[in-house]
């Protein structure tokens, strides 16, 4: 029954939430000490950047050119030349034992093959490692056909001086040159680090509205609250909103981490990526909400919010491009909250987006957020009435 004239109830609700859970110094640790930790870790730890790859030589030929090859990957930084051997075996056998992740074999007649313009190189790589494989692989290439174009451009030039014309008639026709907008240095903090802001946030929020809220069935405040004039959505806004708070703070945490730290660019509007974030929070603090109504220990809690965080981490994109998926967990990958908002982060931070640039992943996660809060709602009235 609810008394006239009473005064609101959610903000004593909220300012109890608060002071409950910064007496805990534990909760405290976990709210503002653990997501700074988490990003530093995953920034420097999560790192598919190309960096000083070993790599052993066989070269057969011994010839200028084939040196001049040879001297193009040991001067890249991508690369460091550890060894050079006599024998193709005994190269390949360094990257079966891990001495080197890749191996490259000159073959013998290789200074006469380019000057038929039949040359070939072979680079055995370590397909244990296929991300690193792949971008060693593609770094090894780039650097080679750039030195055999420039050699080209060289006998070219010469061949052209010997018949008298200008040399200027020997420049190459075509030249392609690559742009990466948004991250010219392919830097993998720049593309990882607005989705770890995504993860944090759906650990920290997530786990500890499922864990704040179960807490209060274990010690029996609940029951006593249920006994006083609080009505259900009320006390349901008073435990929510206080993490959604804490939510918001993190995210300013997090991202002034990233971009002290790592560089992480903030092109976008700070505004924008916080509206992005109070969607997303919509989706976590109903699904931590849901997840109190389905467990009766604060154990319970954690377990069945991770069995929610791990498949949603899978299948937002953040690890596994969505297109490799097959075409039936796509379709599951609509349902996945961490989608949209890796997509909206990355889009503000990184490439300076706005919302209405990114209007539809936004509207899917505002109308997603929307269902799992009203959802747990109605679950959590229903368990208290």
């Amino acid at each position: 029954m609810r008394l006239p004239g009473r005064s609101p109830v959610i903000p004593h609700v909220v300012k109890k939430e608060l002071l409950q859970t910064f007496r805990d110094r534990r909760m405290v640790m976990i709210l503002f000490v653990a997501p700074v930790l988490q990003v530093t870790l995953f920034g420097f730890a999560v790192n598919l950047d190309l960096a000083s790859q070993p790599a052993v030589v066989a070269d057969l030929d011994r010839t200028p050119t084939s040196r001049d090859a040879v001297a193009a990957i040991a001067n890249d930084s991508e690369f460091k030349v550890v060894r050079h051997t006599l024998t193709y075996e005994e190269a390949a056998e360094s990257v079966t034992s891990g001495e080197a992740s890749l191996a490259i074999l000159v073959p013998r007649g290789f200074e006469k093959d380019v000057a038929r313009n039949e040359a070939q190189i072979a680079v055995v790589l370590d397909g244990s490692d296929a991300n690193t494989a792949t971008r060693a692989a593609q770094a090894a290439s780039q650097i080679l056909n750039g030195r055999a174009i420039s050699v080209q451009q060289l006998r070219l030039a010469d061949a052209v001086a010997a018949m008298g014309l200008s040399p200027d008639s020997a420049r190459a026709e075509l030249r392609i040159e690559s742009r990466p907008w948004f991250n010219p240095a392919m830097k993998t903090a720049i593309f990882f680090v607005p989705a770890v802001l995504a993860l944090v946030l759906t650990v920290v929020t997530m786990l500890l509205t499922s864990m704040g809220l179960t807490r209060e069935k274990e010690i029996g405040t609940l029951e006593q609250i249920m006994v006083t004039p609080v009505r259900p959505i009320e006390l349901m806004i008073g435990k929510v909103l206080p993490f959604a708070i804490i939510g918001l703070v993190d995210v300013i945490v997090i991202v002034a981490v990233a971009a002290l730290v790592f560089q992480v660019p903030v092109r976008g509007s700070i505004v924008s990526l916080l509206v992005a974030s109070a969607l997303f929070l919509m989706s976590t603090l109903g699904l931590g909400l849901f997840i109190s109504t389905l467990s009766a220990t604060q154990q319970q809690a954690m377990l069945n919010s991770f069995f929610v965080i791990l498949p949603a981490l899978m299948l937002s994109g953040f690890i596994y491009p969505i297109e490799n998926m097959p075409p039936a967990v796509q379709v599951i990958t609509y349902a996945d909250p961490l989608r949209y908002y890796i997509e909206l982060t990355r889009g503000i931070m990184v490439k300076g987006a706005t919302l209405l640039d990114l209007w539809r992943p936004a509207v899917l996660l505002a109308l997603l957020g929307a269902l799992l809060l009203a959802g747990a709602a109605w679950r959590f009235r229903k368990r208290i009435a």
